[in-house]
């Protein structure tokens, strides 16, 4: 065993080099999806742009989620995720919500977080977004809409009842005359999508439709696709835990951490998930138990 070094962005120090330079390797891979998702963001300054839409492809774990709403929090970016599962009214009224209040000099970012069925789960569903993320000409009057056809009369008059007239009068003013939903501006919104599909992988899709639509919907895109072993993927959750906290109320000490680390390491191909997700589940079990978070641990594994 040699001598552990120190890394510059942390305090932390494994037993192990290889342990180490695998915190090295986390950080690297940190640094270029960071850099991505900046310019997803609109945060790096360009003269121009060809396109405003993101797709961050790649497995659970690689921080795509974490690393994208991170950039958001840091660069003061107006933001809503779109949760796996949420109901098309739901999304219909949040989105309609946020767009409804930016400001005349503001952009939304709108995250769709796990979006493997939400946008690629049928032709209908890639359809429909691809329509929300469609290109602007605004000499041709062409602007692009998020549609919600189904109607909102029963919604609108259930939410009358409710007093809930600030989104009564924002459903309604997203409402042509000749609508019976909404159909929703997106010409100020800029879309990430995050997904664990491979979108250049003729395999991904069972289904010749949706493979042969998928060129044109990378061809309005920037796309990036993160593959690293699990090795490499642990050290980028090494790296992540090292400069973050779980629980900011109840932050862990390097100690902590380090012991999280390795029991995930030795643990790695019996974990359910390797995702930063799974590091808060370890964390909160730590500090919920802390005489018997490692049984815990163990009674959680797959395969136990």
């Amino acid at each position: 065993m040699t001598k552990a070094k120190k890394s510059e962005d942390n305090q932390i120090i494994f037993a192990s080099e290889e342990k180490n330079n695998l915190v090295d390797a986390g950080r690297i891979e940190d640094n270029k999806s960071r850099s991505f998702i900046r310019q997803a963001l609109g945060l790096n300054n360009r003269k121009v742009e060809a396109t405003r839409h993101t797709i961050l492809s790649g497995p659970p774990g690689v921080g795509k989620s974490f690393g994208t709403i991170d950039e958001c929090i840091k660069g003061n970016v107006k933001y809503i995720t779109i949760a796996p599962g949420m109901p098309d009214l739901q999304l219909a009224i949040k989105l309609a919500m946020a767009v409804a209040e930016l400001e005349d000099d503001e952009e939304l970012v709108v995250i769709l977080d796990d979006a493997d069925d939400v946008v690629f789960g049928s032709y209908e569903t890639l359809n429909k977004w691809k329509i929300a993320m469609g290109d602007i000409d605004y000499e041709m009057g062409i602007i692009p809409t998020y549609n919600y056809p189904a109607s909102l009369l029963n919604t609108i008059n259930q939410l009358n009842k409710q007093g809930k007239t600030k989104i009564v009068k924002c459903l309604k003013d997203w409402q042509n005359d000749s609508d019976i939903g909404v159909s929703i501006p997106t010409n100020r919104v800029r879309f990430i999508i995050l997904c664990n599909l491979d979108l250049e992988d003729p395999k991904a899709f069972s289904s010749k439709k949706i493979r042969s639509a998928v060129g044109a919907v990378l061809d309005r895109f920037e796309y990036k696709r993160i593959n690293i072993d699990a090795d490499r993927q642990w050290g980028w959750l090494a790296y992540t835990l090292i400069n973050s906290q779980p629980f900011l109320e109840y932050p862990l000490d390097n100690k902590q951490k380090r012991r999280l680390l390795d029991w995930m390491k030795d643990n790695w191909t019996h974990l359910r998930s390797t995702s930063y997700r799974t590091v808060r589940k370890l964390a909160a079990d730590m500090i919920n138990y802390p005489d018997t978070y490692e049984d815990q641990w163990n009674e959680n594994k797959k395969g136990h």
